[in-house]
């Protein structure tokens, strides 16, 4: 039985100054050394996240567009998250039976058959069954993609691997945001109706689905690596592919706090702009996207400064520096002034997002990985389940402080917690030798 933690690489602080062109230059070799999984992984995650990116923003306008209120809005991304949540930790121990590749495909198929029917009905109890079915799809993609990043890279392409990954999860959004200024516009003249109108909202969806159908190419190009996966269902049912309880136990308290912070603020930001700023669709689309573009750029800096400061240490002060973003701009109520708060809080808690992946990947081994990462999700989405129900009812009366002040006290105790826990362990393995292990 291997020990927990052995996987967890140390990154030395960088010594002496620091070379802009040296770094540049490290960082390519690095990239050019991702094996050919690992390069087909980031183009079918760029593909898919570019159809999720467009449907993430539009969905919720489209339902304000059909007539549905905010609190409705809020009910829906409760119940994806709920059902998500509560899906993420079989779809884990499924994930870890019949394999990485086969869990992308079941993912995204899904996924695609529930967005789609989805444009068919207006009935609000067809809504929540098929966002039901739908938050249990992309249960399977959440749960997969970081184990498989872990299992096709070296200790030293990781940081790499994780921070280009997180930075197409980026600019996926970004697309997906300008998305919502530029296809309603696009649409609307098509079908010469309004932008906000519900047509031009429906059309700009089914844009999103030719994207995510796309990224099942790369999946037919892979070439699984063996690994040592759980042997029976009963071993899964049992658990008995756990190692490392502990482990699971402390990320899955860190995910909950996270997934606190993200039901009472992150899904709404489109209904923040829109009803509490007054933004119009275009503004909103093009602050959005603009963040988005920021935090997918910025995520590239994460190797360097994991190299310089350490995992751990550079998830908490950049988690801890995006905080008071999060109150100044609920507080402010001049719009260029929120979409720069906006901006820089993206920026300085997306270079967060690929260490989260990394630290929970490398401290379990490879049979217990998706159940980790389902387990780890399972804890974020029922954190973020009712806290959405609550900020959905409090935004709807016009009370955006409340919820956005409990998001920043979230975001504050999960990194707390986060380098509470896995501080001590990163340093008491600075002296150990590096070892390439990817089982």
């Amino acid at each position: 039985m291997r020990p927990s933690g052995q996987n967890l690489v140390p990154q030395p602080p960088e010594q002496g100054g620091f070379s802009l062109a040296r770094g540049i230059v490290n960082y390519v070799n690095n990239v050019r050394k991702f094996s050919r999984n690992a390069r087909l992984y980031l183009a079918y995650s760029l593909a898919e996240g570019l159809g999720s990116g467009i449907w993430t923003v539009m969905f919720n306008l489209y339902l304000l567009w059909l007539g549905f209120d905010v609190a409705f809005v809020g009910l829906l991304v409760a119940i994806e998250m709920l059902f998500h949540g509560f899906f993420a930790f079989p779809a884990g121990l499924i994930g870890d039976k019949i394999g990485r590749r086969r869990t992308f495909f079941l993912a995204t198929t899904m996924v695609i058959i529930m967005r789609l029917a989805t444009l068919f009905t207006l009935n609000p109890t067809a809504l929540i069954i098929l966002t039901s079915f739908r938050g249990m799809g992309e249960g399977f993609h959440a749960v997969t993609g970081a184990p498989f990043m872990m299992e096709n890279s070296e200790p030293e392409e990781r940081p790499h691997l994780f921070s280009i990954n997180s930075s197409f999860d980026m600019f996926s959004r970004f697309v997906g945001f300008l998305s919502a200024g530029l296809l309603p516009l696009f649409w609307g003249n098509v079908l010469d109706v309004s932008i906000i109108d519900p047509a031009a909202g429906r059309w700009s969806l089914v844009t999103s689905l030719p994207l995510s159908f796309a990224a099942l190419t790369p999946l037919m190009l892979m070439k699984e690596k063996r690994l040592e996966l759980v042997e029976s269902f009963k071993d899964l049912v049992t658990l008995r592919n756990i190692v490392n309880f502990s482990i699971l136990a402390k990320l899955g308290l860190c995910s909950l706090f996270l997934g606190l912070s993200f039901g009472f603020m992150t899904r709404f930001f489109s209904v923040f702009f829109q009803e509490y700023q007054g933004a119009t669709t275009g503004q909103i689309g093009m602050i959005m996207s603009i963040g988005s573009l920021s935090g997918a750029a910025t995520i590239l800096l994460s190797p360097v400064l994991i190299k310089k400061w350490g995992k751990v240490k550079t998830l908490l002060i950049t988690q801890l520096i995006s905080v008071p973003f999060i109150i100044f701009m609920v507080l402010t109520r001049n719009l260029y002034m929120v979409g720069f708060l906006y901006l820089m809080r993206g920026a300085f808690y997306s270079l967060s997002m690929p260490i989260r992946n990394q630290v929970g990947m490398e401290l379990v081994v490879a049979k217990e990985r998706a159940t980790t990462a389902g387990f780890s999700h399972m804890w974020f989405d029922l954190g973020g389940s009712f806290p959405a129900i609550i900020a959905g009812g409090l935004m709807a009366g016009g009370n955006f402080i409340a919820p956005f002040s409990m998001a920043a006290a979230a975001s504050l105790m999960g990194a707390v917690l986060f380098y509470a826990f896995f501080a001590k362990k990163e340093a008491a393995l600075s002296a150990v030798p590096r070892l390439a292990r990817t089982g």
